[in-house]
């Protein structure tokens, strides 16, 4: 089949060759002898765009002709040039240049169809890696959903037998009930964590407006009892609306005030929250006076399940950045802090608009 196209171009060389051939000795009479070369470098030139090969096999016969049949004639490229053996080399030279682009050519289609193919292949890859997320956040939620009722239960159990068995345990077994009781509480806390990462790392109405100061203050409802509890002062400035989902935004404040409350210094809680307007995107701030955060951790402390202090001296599962984080991807945002141990730290979040 190629052997085929290879000869097809050959034949298609040679008829542009006679076809000027045949148009040069039409012509010549109205001349007055001169044969005008530019019909021959016509079709060398259409004869390249076949390749290397049939481009010089028609400089050759254009070459051959001229010296066959016009040989008493003068010749003429253009007026002042009537050398056969430039004539040559400008076809020689077309021919070249021709090549060369058509390679170059050939390199571009061949590159646009891999990247079309390395497209394709990444858009099968996203979906994959969509489905795969979406079957592990309905794992993940069936995971968290079923474990809660055997842990409900251990707990039921425990408080009863320790209400029963209250006036005949020793401080050993009662400490170990307490013990019991306490980590079904932090298993219960972290599932139930779990179930809001799950739901912020789902589909969400990012395409509803929210008014963020909505948003705030039923974070600030939610927190009212602990705020009063650690004698927190919390303010804000006027918040932005923005396409997105309240409940989960809400979320966010939460979880950002809950811990500029938990991880407080020995001062009273000051907390701020602001906004700030920045090309195509605001971002909001949450200020605390709290013990701050090494930067050296910066990174780390939105990541699932991790820490910077002991469940023992704060309380919490270490998933509530990370469904913040989880959230603010979901809106097409970031998520950053800035901080220094002992001077309190500043979290940001953007969201488009």
């Amino acid at each position: 089949m190629a052997s085929r196209a290879v000869l097809k171009r050959y034949v298609s060389a040679l008829v542009l060759v006679l076809t000027a051939v045949a148009l040069e000795l039409a012509v010549r009479p109205l001349l007055g002898g001169r044969v005008p070369l530019a019909i021959f470098t016509i079709a060398i030139t259409l004869s390249a765009f076949g390749g290397l090969g049939p481009g010089l096999f028609a400089t050759a016969l254009s070459a051959a002709c001229v010296a066959a049949f016009f040989a008493n004639s003068v010749f003429s490229l253009l007026p002042g040039q009537p050398s056969l053996w430039f004539f040559a080399g400008l076809g020689i030279g077309i021919s070249a240049v021709i090549e060369t682009f058509r390679c170059r050519n050939l390199e571009l289609i061949e590159a646009k169809r891999r990247l079309e193919a390395a497209n394709l292949e990444l858009e099968n890859r996203a979906a994959q890696l969509t489905r795969s997320n979406e079957e592990l956040r309905r794992f993940a939620y069936a995971l968290s959903h079923d474990l809660q009722t055997p842990l409900r239960t251990v707990s039921l159990f425990t408080e009863r037998l320790e209400v029963r068995l209250r006036d005949k345990l020793d401080e050993d077994a009662a400490s170990s009930m307490r013990f019991v009781l306490d980590g079904v509480r932090r298993a219960q806390d972290m599932i139930r964590s779990l179930l809001d990462y799950s739901t912020a790392a789902g589909d969400c109405g990012v395409e509803t407006v929210t008014d963020l100061n909505a948003a705030l203050a039923g974070a600030l409802v939610d927190l009212h009892a602990e705020a009063q509890e650690n004698g927190a002062c919390m303010t804000h400035d006027t918040l932005p609306s923005l396409r997105g989902d309240a409940a989960q935004l809400r979320r966010v404040f939460l979880n950002l005030l809950s811990n500029a409350i938990k991880y407080r210094s020995e001062k009273t809680p000051v907390i701020h929250v602001t906004a700030q307007h920045s090309e195509n995107e605001w971002v909001i701030s949450v200020r605390d006076n709290g013990i701050g955060i090494d930067m050296r951790y910066a990174d780390k402390i939105f990541n699932l399940f991790e820490r910077l202090h002991s469940a023992n001296r704060y309380e919490g599962s270490g998933i509530g950045l990370a469904t913040c984080r989880a959230i603010v991807h979901r809106h097409g945002g970031e998520i950053w802090v800035e901080s220094e141990p002992g001077r309190g730290s500043t979290f940001y979040f953007s969201l488009p608009g």
